[in-house]
């Protein structure tokens, strides 16, 4: 009888979680459920290094290109589209792979974390702002009894918005199921820091020849200067270098090479906290990482 499993591959941005989930999807019977905020935008193609079109033709994927950018789109609403989603690709035996590199969608779908939503309270974060982030986040850490918030220390916004969510009683509503499957954690990162660097800065510089700026222009000649993109790494420095406020393609490439790494690192500030996850090393070669991932998989046979 078909064990149900879904197998969650995360990593830091650039390590290549997205290559292997597809290498991988080629090799067993799977489909593929994206786990990333921004995959969900039609038009945001080269800054979110969307796969492309020939590779969505070869696999099922699921939960990409589905609203304009100019739309609202929730954890609630994922979860809504994506909980049957789960439960179809496991119905027809088939492995449910989960790639992407959003904690609170991960959780969401893969350990069942409701998280009930809540406006935003613009007289508690004006309370706020003159706390500094340190305090709020062991205040955070204080009323955070069961764990749920997993973020970096200097992640302000993301405190700030929890401690609301806390404000509002909605502390408990979390995960209060058993989950029908079985839970296949892998991880993709460089052993060495530097070299996560240096294919950031390689993949920044492809993004840009591939033409970042145009898509950026086109984007905003369509919808406006969204907050979307002003909260996106790529399109938000793109949009300053339209708007002169950045002087040069070399600092343009250097200011989204920082805040990729910096992104790259408070995702391994999460991921670090999961003790499930079976780490494999980016160096290696992706026959090799594809041969380990598939008997991780097969392993998982032996446990109940």
């Amino acid at each position: 009888m078909f064990k149900k499993k879904v197998i969650a591959i995360i990593g830091p941005t650039a390590a290549g979680k997205s290559r292997l989930a597809h290498k991988l999807a080629q090799e067993i019977p799977s489909e593929i459920i994206s786990a990333d905020s921004r995959l969900v935008y039609k038009k945001m193609n080269i800054g979110t290094a969307k796969p492309t079109t020939s590779e969505l033709a070869e696999i099922p994927y699921h939960l990409i290109n589905l609203i304009e950018p100019n739309c609202e789109f929730s954890l609630g609403n994922y979860l809504e589209l994506a909980e049957p989603i789960l439960e179809n690709i496991l119905g027809q035996n088939k492995y449910a792979i989960v790639v992407g590199g959003t904690g609170f969608y991960l959780r969401g779908l893969l350990e069942n974390l409701n998280l009930p939503e809540v406006k935003p309270d613009l007289e508690f974060r004006i309370s706020l702002k003159n706390i500094a982030t340190p305090e709020l986040y062991a205040e955070l850490k204080a009323k955070d009894l069961n764990n749920i918030y997993k973020m970096h220390f200097n992640d302000r916004p993301r405190i700030i918005r929890a401690l609301e969510i806390i404000k509002a009683n909605l502390q408990n509503a979390n995960a209060n199921k058993t989950p029908n499957f079985q839970m296949i954690w892998l991880g993709i990162n460089y052993t060495e820091r530097q070299m996560l660097r240096t294919k950031i800065q390689e993949r920044t510089q492809t993004m840009l020849a591939n033409g970042l700026i145009e898509e950026t222009q086109n984007l905003i000649n369509e919808f406006g200067e969204l907050e979307i993109f002003q909260k996106t790494i790529g399109y938000k420095e793109c949009l300053a270098y339209l708007k002169n406020q950045i002087p040069n393609l070399n600092q343009l490439a250097e200011l989204i090479g920082i805040s990729t790494s910096q992104y790259a690192k408070r995702q391994m500030t999460w991921f670090r906290a999961n003790k499930a996850i079976h780490w494999l090393s980016a160096e290696k070669d992706l026959s090799y990482l594809i041969e380990k991932a598939k008997m991780l998989v097969s392993d998982s046979e032996l446990v109940d």
